[in-house]
């Protein structure tokens, strides 16, 4: 008859040891292993494309992660984390928070002070969105007291190898995708690389007012079709405009030469027929039912639409429409 393994044990008292011991150490083994191949984030392994620039970011207390542990490296950055980061990096005072104030006002305050208006300085709704790609150019290279209109900007930006740009285009300024969004990871890839350049000291010496005010021939175009759905529209310089509603969220940006870019948010049927016709009327070379078709079908299958030389293109949460104004 067999001994039961309490038996056995009691007869070989060293063998259960040597075999809790093996095990434990298997175990740890394995859990240190696991460890090694993460960093301080549940969710971004070190052979991420962008660790060492997020391990930057959080040991230098610029861009920290969640109460969960996670980093979310994929997430949008909204304009008001690029704010914090930027205050934090510059390592300027803010005053305290005021109960009725948004999370990130001081640091707005900050920014303000030392001759920066940020796009959502007096506006929450601005706060929360995605920052654009062609704020943070703006916003860098003013940073360093150099010119922060638009291509001024991003040539600056590629001279200082700060970016490679992200998309095919016959100019820097296309290049760069200056109506794209930026992830939490390209974030702390752009400060890591500002730090690494050697620009750390704030040298702006002329105030940047990029709070969303005034107009311009594209504003004084369209701006009673976002009167008459009751959405407020901001000039953005002399060649472009933007929304600040969540529904309603579009950025037209009207590139030197011909070329058009509009984004409008994927929400709803009605925000497509506005932006249909918002493009119509901004001189797409298509009318505005062949567009909304277009769009309509884009959202629908995800899958990129031609109309002619009109390109519609989805992405996550936005459509891109581009056109050439020539055609």
């Amino acid at each position: 008859m067999m001994e039961n393994r309490l038996d056995f044990y009691k007869r070989f008292p060293e063998k259960n040891v040597l075999t809790v011991v093996i095990g434990l150490l298997i175990f740890l083994y394995i859990s240190s292993m696991a460890e090694a191949d993460r960093t301080g984030f549940t969710d971004v392994d070190n052979d991420y494309w962008a660790a060492e620039e997020i391990n930057w970011a959080d040991e230098n207390g610029i861009l920290n992660g969640y109460d969960d542990g996670s980093f979310r490296p994929s997430a949008d950055m909204t304009e008001a984390q690029f704010v914090t980061m930027l205050v934090r990096y510059f390592n300027m005072d803010t005053a305290e928070l005021d109960d009725m104030q948004h999370w990130s006002q001081p640091s707005y305050i900050a920014l303000s002070n030392h001759s920066l208006r940020m796009p959502g300085l007096r506006e929450d709704a601005v706060k929360n969105r995605a920052v654009t790609r062609e704020v943070i150019g703006r916003t860098l290279a003013h940073s360093q007291g150099q010119g922060a209109g638009l291509e001024q900007a991003v040539a600056w930006m590629f001279e200082q190898d700060l970016t490679t740009g992200r998309q095919e285009g016959d100019t820097q300024t296309e290049r760069y995708d200056v109506n794209g969004k930026l992830t939490r990871a390209q974030a702390a890839v752009f400060f890591k690389r500002l730090h690494d350049s050697g620009f750390s000291v704030w040298k702006a010496n002329s105030m940047l007012d990029m709070t969303r005010t005034g107009s311009n021939q594209y504003t004084k175009a369209v701006r009673s079709l976002y009167e008459e759905a009751g959405i407020r529209l901001y000039a953005q310089e002399s060649n472009g405009f933007a929304t600040a509603n969540q529904e309603y969220y579009h950025l037209f940006q009207a590139y030197q030469g011909e070329q058009r870019e509009f984004v409008v948010s994927r929400t709803s049927e009605d925000n497509f027929v506005l932006a249909a016709n918002v493009a119509d009327t901004l001189g797409a070379p298509h009318n505005a039912d062949e567009l909304l078709n277009a769009i309509m079908n884009a959202d629908d299958t995800g899958e990129e639409q031609q109309l002619g030389t009109t390109e519609i293109i989805p992405h996550s949460s936005d459509i891109f429409i581009l056109w050439d104004e020539k055609n």
